[in-house]
Protein backbone atom coordinates (compact mmCIF):
# COMPACT_ATOMS: atom_id res chain seq x y z
CA UNK A 1 0.00 0.00 0.00
CA UNK A 2 2.75 2.56 0.49
CA UNK A 3 3.83 1.79 -2.95
CA UNK A 4 0.90 2.75 -4.54
CA UNK A 5 0.63 5.70 -2.15
CA UNK A 6 3.98 6.73 -3.21
CA UNK A 7 3.05 6.30 -7.31
CA UNK A 8 -0.35 8.02 -6.89
CA UNK A 9 1.20 10.98 -5.38
CA UNK A 10 3.70 11.30 -8.11
CA UNK A 11 1.06 11.21 -10.48
CA UNK A 12 -0.37 13.78 -8.59
CA UNK A 13 2.70 16.08 -8.64
CA UNK A 14 3.50 15.32 -12.30
CA UNK A 15 2.95 19.05 -12.94
CA UNK A 16 6.16 19.94 -10.99
CA UNK A 17 7.90 18.27 -13.28
CA UNK A 18 6.83 19.87 -16.60
CA UNK A 19 7.28 23.58 -14.84
CA UNK A 20 10.28 22.61 -13.47
CA UNK A 21 11.52 21.70 -17.10
CA UNK A 22 9.92 24.75 -18.08
CA UNK A 23 12.25 27.20 -15.68
CA UNK A 24 15.48 25.81 -16.39
CA UNK A 25 14.68 25.75 -20.16
CA UNK A 26 14.01 29.74 -19.64
CA UNK A 27 17.31 30.14 -17.77
CA UNK A 28 19.07 28.14 -21.07
CA UNK A 29 20.33 25.74 -18.56
CA UNK A 30 20.09 22.35 -21.28
CA UNK A 31 22.36 24.74 -23.50
CA UNK A 32 24.97 25.44 -20.86
CA UNK A 33 25.11 21.86 -20.07
CA UNK A 34 25.60 20.61 -23.62
CA UNK A 35 28.98 22.02 -23.10
CA UNK A 36 29.90 19.66 -20.43
CA UNK A 37 29.18 18.79 -16.94
CA UNK A 38 29.44 21.80 -14.86
CA UNK A 39 28.99 22.17 -11.14
CA UNK A 40 25.93 24.25 -9.71
CA UNK A 41 27.89 27.31 -8.86
CA UNK A 42 29.21 27.78 -12.52
CA UNK A 43 25.44 27.27 -14.04
CA UNK A 44 24.22 29.51 -11.67
CA UNK A 45 26.55 32.13 -12.00
CA UNK A 46 26.68 32.09 -15.93
CA UNK A 47 22.49 31.85 -16.06
CA UNK A 48 22.13 34.58 -13.47
CA UNK A 49 20.85 31.60 -11.00
CA UNK A 50 20.20 31.24 -7.19
CA UNK A 51 22.69 28.02 -6.64
CA UNK A 52 20.89 26.15 -4.23
CA UNK A 53 17.78 26.39 -5.76
CA UNK A 54 19.07 25.84 -9.27
CA UNK A 55 20.60 22.15 -7.26
CA UNK A 56 17.32 21.38 -5.96
CA UNK A 57 15.16 21.76 -9.67
CA UNK A 58 18.39 19.63 -11.21
CA UNK A 59 18.07 16.81 -8.98
CA UNK A 60 13.59 16.35 -9.78
CA UNK A 61 14.94 16.38 -13.33
CA UNK A 62 17.76 13.92 -12.42
CA UNK A 63 15.17 11.26 -11.40
CA UNK A 64 13.48 11.99 -14.53
CA UNK A 65 16.86 11.01 -16.53
CA UNK A 66 17.32 14.45 -18.24
CA UNK A 67 20.39 15.18 -16.49
CA UNK A 68 22.55 12.64 -14.44
CA UNK A 69 23.88 14.15 -10.90
CA UNK A 70 27.73 13.00 -10.16
CA UNK A 71 30.40 14.18 -7.40
CA UNK A 72 31.68 17.59 -6.79
CA UNK A 73 27.60 18.86 -7.11
CA UNK A 74 28.24 18.77 -10.82
CA UNK A 75 25.44 17.92 -13.29
CA UNK A 76 25.84 16.65 -17.07
CA UNK A 77 22.99 16.33 -19.79
CA UNK A 78 21.55 12.78 -20.71
CA UNK A 79 20.55 12.30 -24.30
CA UNK A 80 17.01 12.56 -23.52
CA UNK A 81 17.82 15.94 -21.63
CA UNK A 82 19.53 17.18 -25.22
CA UNK A 83 15.87 17.40 -26.78
CA UNK A 84 15.22 20.47 -24.24
CA UNK A 85 18.13 22.07 -26.15
CA UNK A 86 16.67 24.59 -29.08
CA UNK A 87 19.46 23.49 -31.95
CA UNK A 88 19.23 19.85 -31.02
CA UNK A 89 17.22 18.34 -34.07
CA UNK A 90 13.81 17.40 -32.87
CA UNK A 91 13.70 19.36 -30.09
CA UNK A 92 10.78 19.86 -27.69
CA UNK A 93 12.09 23.06 -25.97
CA UNK A 94 9.74 24.93 -27.40
CA UNK A 95 6.88 22.72 -26.96
CA UNK A 96 7.93 22.59 -22.91
CA UNK A 97 7.11 26.62 -23.75
CA UNK A 98 3.83 25.79 -24.79
CA UNK A 99 2.53 23.58 -22.51
CA UNK A 100 3.61 26.08 -19.46
CA UNK A 101 2.04 29.42 -20.68
CA UNK A 102 -2.18 29.58 -20.73
CA UNK A 103 -2.46 26.10 -21.68
CA UNK A 104 -1.16 25.20 -17.88
CA UNK A 105 -3.67 27.84 -16.99
CA UNK A 106 -6.66 26.35 -19.21
CA UNK A 107 -5.89 22.85 -17.62
CA UNK A 108 -6.60 24.55 -14.14
CA UNK A 109 -10.13 24.91 -15.08
CA UNK A 110 -10.24 20.93 -16.54
CA UNK A 111 -12.86 20.16 -14.58
CA UNK A 112 -15.25 22.78 -16.59
CA UNK A 113 -14.38 20.25 -19.47
CA UNK A 114 -15.56 17.17 -18.02
CA UNK A 115 -18.49 18.41 -16.91
CA UNK A 116 -19.46 19.86 -19.84
CA UNK A 117 -17.50 18.32 -22.69
CA UNK A 118 -16.54 21.78 -24.04
CA UNK A 119 -12.99 23.75 -23.98
CA UNK A 120 -11.81 24.66 -20.40
CA UNK A 121 -9.45 27.46 -22.41
CA UNK A 122 -12.64 29.64 -23.73
CA UNK A 123 -14.17 29.56 -19.79
CA UNK A 124 -10.98 31.04 -18.48
CA UNK A 125 -9.67 33.50 -21.41
CA UNK A 126 -13.35 34.06 -22.64
CA UNK A 127 -12.26 33.30 -25.95
CA UNK A 128 -11.52 30.16 -28.24
CA UNK A 129 -7.88 29.32 -28.26
CA UNK A 130 -7.24 30.43 -31.77
CA UNK A 131 -9.15 33.67 -31.47
CA UNK A 132 -6.94 34.53 -28.47
CA UNK A 133 -3.58 33.76 -30.29
CA UNK A 134 -4.93 36.10 -32.96
CA UNK A 135 -5.17 38.91 -30.37
CA UNK A 136 -1.71 37.89 -28.61
CA UNK A 137 1.32 38.00 -31.22
CA UNK A 138 3.94 36.80 -28.62
CA UNK A 139 2.29 33.71 -27.80
CA UNK A 140 1.32 33.18 -31.15
CA UNK A 141 4.83 33.34 -31.98
CA UNK A 142 5.58 30.25 -29.55
CA UNK A 143 2.59 28.16 -30.36
CA UNK A 144 4.29 28.76 -33.74
CA UNK A 145 7.79 27.58 -32.71
CA UNK A 146 6.73 24.50 -30.93
CA UNK A 147 4.51 23.42 -34.00
CA UNK A 148 7.69 24.14 -36.15
CA UNK A 149 9.74 22.23 -33.25
CA UNK A 150 7.25 18.67 -33.94
CA UNK A 151 7.58 18.83 -37.79
CA UNK A 152 10.74 16.77 -38.41
CA UNK A 153 8.57 13.56 -36.92
CA UNK A 154 5.62 14.42 -37.49
CA UNK A 155 6.73 14.69 -41.01
CA UNK A 156 8.63 11.27 -42.02
CA UNK A 157 5.40 9.06 -43.21
CA UNK A 158 4.88 11.98 -45.35
CA UNK A 159 8.27 12.01 -47.06
CA UNK A 160 7.83 8.42 -47.05
CA UNK A 161 4.97 7.99 -48.96
CA UNK A 162 4.65 7.41 -52.67
CA UNK A 163 4.03 10.65 -54.57
CA UNK A 164 4.33 9.51 -58.04
CA UNK A 165 1.97 11.38 -60.28
CA UNK A 166 1.59 14.01 -57.70
CA UNK A 167 1.95 17.28 -59.13
CA UNK A 168 0.29 20.19 -56.78
CA UNK A 169 0.05 19.71 -53.10
CA UNK A 170 -2.50 21.83 -50.98
CA UNK A 171 -1.62 22.04 -46.98
CA UNK A 172 -5.01 22.56 -45.56
CA UNK A 173 -4.31 24.54 -42.21
CA UNK A 174 -0.31 24.60 -43.29
CA UNK A 175 0.09 27.88 -40.56
CA UNK A 176 3.80 29.05 -40.84
CA UNK A 177 4.77 27.06 -43.93
CA UNK A 178 7.40 24.86 -42.50
CA UNK A 179 6.01 21.51 -43.24
CA UNK A 180 5.84 22.43 -47.19
CA UNK A 181 9.18 23.74 -46.98
CA UNK A 182 10.35 20.67 -46.01
CA UNK A 183 8.54 18.40 -47.94
CA UNK A 184 9.23 20.09 -51.31
CA UNK A 185 13.25 20.30 -50.23
CA UNK A 186 12.39 16.61 -50.06
CA UNK A 187 10.12 16.44 -53.39
CA UNK A 188 11.51 18.67 -55.84
CA UNK A 189 8.67 17.30 -58.20
CA UNK A 190 5.99 18.93 -56.55
CA UNK A 191 5.24 22.05 -56.03
CA UNK A 192 2.82 23.58 -53.49
CA UNK A 193 0.20 25.91 -52.10
CA UNK A 194 -0.23 26.74 -48.43
CA UNK A 195 -3.73 27.54 -46.93
CA UNK A 196 -4.38 29.43 -43.53
CA UNK A 197 -5.76 32.45 -42.41
CA UNK A 198 -4.24 35.40 -44.06
CA UNK A 199 -2.89 36.31 -41.08
CA UNK A 200 -0.83 32.90 -40.96
CA UNK A 201 0.17 32.91 -44.49
CA UNK A 202 2.21 36.25 -44.32
CA UNK A 203 4.44 34.31 -42.00
CA UNK A 204 4.56 31.08 -44.35
CA UNK A 205 5.18 32.97 -47.25
CA UNK A 206 8.15 34.41 -45.54
CA UNK A 207 9.48 30.91 -44.20
CA UNK A 208 8.92 29.65 -48.25
CA UNK A 209 11.14 32.46 -49.64
CA UNK A 210 13.96 32.55 -46.98
CA UNK A 211 14.01 28.37 -48.35
CA UNK A 212 14.58 29.57 -51.77
CA UNK A 213 11.39 27.69 -52.73
CA UNK A 214 8.76 30.58 -53.73
CA UNK A 215 9.11 30.08 -57.55
CA UNK A 216 6.79 26.29 -56.29
CA UNK A 217 4.72 27.33 -53.80
CA UNK A 218 2.29 29.72 -52.97
CA UNK A 219 0.01 31.04 -49.83
CA UNK A 220 -3.85 31.33 -50.05
CA UNK A 221 -5.18 33.39 -47.55
CA UNK A 222 -9.09 32.45 -46.35
CA UNK A 223 -11.10 29.91 -43.47
CA UNK A 224 -11.38 26.16 -44.49
CA UNK A 225 -14.84 26.55 -43.21
CA UNK A 226 -15.91 28.56 -46.22
CA UNK A 227 -13.76 26.46 -48.69
CA UNK A 228 -10.13 25.92 -49.70
CA UNK A 229 -8.32 26.21 -52.91
CA UNK A 230 -8.85 23.69 -55.86
CA UNK A 231 -6.57 22.52 -58.59
CA UNK A 232 -4.62 20.02 -55.98
CA UNK A 233 -3.63 16.58 -56.66
CA UNK A 234 -3.01 15.56 -53.17
CA UNK A 235 -4.46 17.63 -49.90
CA UNK A 236 -2.70 17.71 -46.67
CA UNK A 237 -4.03 17.91 -43.34
CA UNK A 238 -1.17 18.08 -40.30
CA UNK A 239 -2.68 17.16 -37.17
CA UNK A 240 -5.93 20.12 -38.27
CA UNK A 241 -8.80 17.73 -37.55
CA UNK A 242 -7.90 16.59 -33.84
CA UNK A 243 -8.39 20.55 -33.23
CA UNK A 244 -12.03 19.87 -33.54
CA UNK A 245 -15.38 18.09 -32.51
CA UNK A 246 -16.80 15.84 -34.82
CA UNK A 247 -19.35 18.00 -37.06
CA UNK A 248 -16.15 20.84 -37.18
CA UNK A 249 -14.07 18.40 -38.59
CA UNK A 250 -16.78 17.11 -40.92
CA UNK A 251 -17.22 20.69 -42.34
CA UNK A 252 -12.95 20.39 -43.04
CA UNK A 253 -13.12 17.31 -44.68
CA UNK A 254 -16.30 18.35 -46.85
CA UNK A 255 -14.81 21.62 -48.01
CA UNK A 256 -11.28 19.64 -49.07
CA UNK A 257 -13.49 17.03 -50.99
CA UNK A 258 -15.44 19.74 -52.96
CA UNK A 259 -12.24 21.40 -53.80
CA UNK A 260 -10.66 17.93 -54.90
CA UNK A 261 -10.49 16.04 -58.43
CA UNK A 262 -12.78 12.85 -58.15
CA UNK A 263 -8.95 11.29 -58.26
CA UNK A 264 -7.37 13.16 -55.82
CA UNK A 265 -6.01 12.02 -52.56
CA UNK A 266 -6.10 13.29 -48.76
CA UNK A 267 -3.61 12.51 -46.22
CA UNK A 268 -4.34 13.00 -42.70
CA UNK A 269 -1.19 13.66 -40.22
CA UNK A 270 -2.76 12.33 -36.72
CA UNK A 271 -2.49 10.72 -34.11
CA UNK A 272 -4.61 7.03 -33.28
CA UNK A 273 -5.92 6.25 -30.29
CA UNK A 274 -5.40 2.31 -29.58
CA UNK A 275 -8.42 0.65 -27.62
CA UNK A 276 -6.55 -0.88 -24.89
CA UNK A 277 -6.14 0.32 -21.71
CA UNK A 278 -2.43 0.67 -21.56
CA UNK A 279 -0.37 4.30 -21.39
CA UNK A 280 -0.32 5.80 -25.06
CA UNK A 281 1.09 9.17 -25.73
CA UNK A 282 -2.24 10.16 -27.84
CA UNK A 283 -4.51 9.29 -24.77
CA UNK A 284 -3.07 12.51 -23.24
CA UNK A 285 -3.40 14.72 -25.96
CA UNK A 286 -6.69 13.63 -26.38
CA UNK A 287 -7.58 15.28 -23.04
CA UNK A 288 -5.46 17.99 -23.90
CA UNK A 289 -7.54 18.79 -27.22
CA UNK A 290 -10.50 18.61 -25.13
CA UNK A 291 -9.24 21.33 -22.40
CA UNK A 292 -7.66 23.65 -24.81
CA UNK A 293 -9.99 23.68 -28.04
CA UNK A 294 -12.61 21.23 -27.44
CA UNK A 295 -11.07 18.80 -30.04
CA UNK A 296 -9.72 15.20 -30.09
CA UNK A 297 -7.88 12.43 -30.81
CA UNK A 298 -9.60 9.32 -32.23
CA UNK A 299 -9.60 5.72 -33.13
CA UNK A 300 -8.98 3.74 -36.14
CA UNK A 301 -12.51 2.95 -36.62
CA UNK A 302 -13.91 6.59 -35.20
CA UNK A 303 -11.34 8.05 -37.77
CA UNK A 304 -12.82 5.68 -40.46
CA UNK A 305 -16.79 6.75 -39.64
CA UNK A 306 -15.52 11.04 -40.03
CA UNK A 307 -13.69 10.13 -43.09
CA UNK A 308 -16.94 8.57 -44.62
CA UNK A 309 -19.46 11.62 -43.29
CA UNK A 310 -16.72 13.61 -44.99
CA UNK A 311 -16.93 11.84 -48.60
CA UNK A 312 -14.36 10.51 -47.92
CA UNK A 313 -12.83 6.18 -47.99
CA UNK A 314 -9.83 5.08 -45.58
CA UNK A 315 -7.30 3.81 -48.12
CA UNK A 316 -4.10 3.06 -46.05
CA UNK A 317 -2.89 4.12 -42.75
CA UNK A 318 0.92 4.12 -42.30
CA UNK A 319 2.18 4.46 -38.59
CA UNK A 320 5.27 7.10 -38.71
CA UNK A 321 7.77 8.06 -35.03
CA UNK A 322 4.99 10.46 -33.82
CA UNK A 323 2.10 10.31 -35.91
CA UNK A 324 0.17 8.23 -38.35
CA UNK A 325 -0.10 8.79 -42.27
CA UNK A 326 -3.83 8.21 -42.93
CA UNK A 327 -4.67 7.85 -46.72
CA UNK A 328 -8.00 8.64 -47.81
CA UNK A 329 -10.00 8.60 -51.29
CA UNK A 330 -12.92 10.38 -52.47
CA UNK A 331 -16.07 8.25 -52.43
CA UNK A 332 -17.93 7.62 -55.59
CA UNK A 333 -21.08 6.26 -55.58
CA UNK A 334 -20.28 2.12 -55.89
CA UNK A 335 -16.73 2.36 -56.31
CA UNK A 336 -14.98 1.32 -53.17
CA UNK A 337 -11.68 3.69 -52.27
CA UNK A 338 -8.53 1.95 -53.41
CA UNK A 339 -10.50 0.11 -56.07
Amino acid sequence: MADANADVRRKIMGFIVSQAIHAVCELEIPERLAAGPATTAALAESAGADADALRRFLRVLAAEDLVTQEPGDTFALTPAGRLLCADEPGSLRHFAELMSGEAYVAWSRAAHSLRTGEAAFDAVYGSPYFDWLAGHPEEAEAFNRAQAGLVELRLLPLLEWSWGGAGTVVDVGGGNGVLMSALLAARPELKGVVFDLPHVVDEASRTLDAAGLGDRARCAGGDFFAGVPDGGDVYVLAQILHDWADDEAVAILRRCREAMPGDGVLLLLEQVVPEDGGPHPAKLLDLHMLVLLGGRERTAGEWEALLGRGGFGLAAAAQGPRSTLIEARPLHHGVTPGS
